[in-house]
């Protein structure tokens, strides 16, 4: 497959794999907001998203897309994962399998790791069909061109939560936010809140509980403030 969406994600990924690959090596251990994520532990899950997204995550499956890239957010983080017999939450297996990749990589071996990983997913993508249908733990089954559409939000955030665990500015590719705004608009069911002059990066952080909304902001969103964050 091809198409805005690969172009916005290629972007994307060129913009965190230079800000990783500028690190010096004692940025790698500085905690992030992805609580008990380390910068290490957060760069080597953009890798684990990379290698499965053209991996497992691309696996083809029988029966029709039931899902599109906003229904892919409407789920439970804290719920239970397909196939996983422990009290674990899906939040919880995920952030135990990103502890394991990165146990014991250095800087340097995360840096390659990453950069590596983004060159072979973008030729993966390239060589499978959007249509074709996939499923994802914990949801139901979706075309895997959605699929890459939403890895659009994963890899902003993550660039920016990087970015703000090192003191860089946090920073998008302006296509691959055009694509995350307009899901966030749609989990939303309206268009961003026009009244407090959000640029993209504050609307994403607010979106996804990185920016807590102010008491302002509460009281001229009404009833919508509930909704936020829309997803974490």
């Amino acid at each position: 497959m091809d198409g805005p969406d690969v172009e916005a994600l290629a972007g994307q990924l060129d913009e965190l794999v230079a800000l990783v690959a500028s690190l010096p090596d004692d940025d790698f251990g500085r905690p992030t907001r992805c609580p008990g994520w380390s910068v290490a532990e957060l760069v080597a899950h953009c890798e684990g998203i990379l290698v499965r997204l053209v991996g497992e995550n691309a696996a083809a499956v029988d029966g029709e897309a039931r899902t599109d890239r906003v229904g892919y957010y409407r789920y439970d983080p804290h719920g239970p994962r397909e196939g996983d017999t422990s009290d674990r939450t899906f939040s919880e297996v995920v952030r135990d399998r990103v502890v394991d990749e990165a146990s014991g990589r250095s800087p340097g071996e995360l840096r390659a790791g990453l950069a590596n990983a983004a060159v072979a997913a973008l030729d993966g993508i390239a060589e499978i069909p959007a249509e074709r249908v996939i499923h994802r733990s914990g949801h139901p089954p979706m075309a895997y061109g959605e699929f890459v559409a939403s890895r659009n939000v994963e890899f902003v955030v993550h660039t920016m939560d990087l970015a703000d665990a090192v003191g860089r500015p946090e920073r998008a590719a302006p296509a691959a936010v055009a694509v995350v705004t307009t899901i966030l608009d749609a989990l939303l069911d309206e268009s961003r809140p026009s009244a407090f002059g959000w640029d993209e990066t504050t609307y994403v952080l607010v979106a996804t509980g990185r920016r807590p909304l102010t008491d302002t902001e509460r009281v001229t969103l009404g009833s919508l403030a509930a909704r936020f964050p829309l997803l974490a």
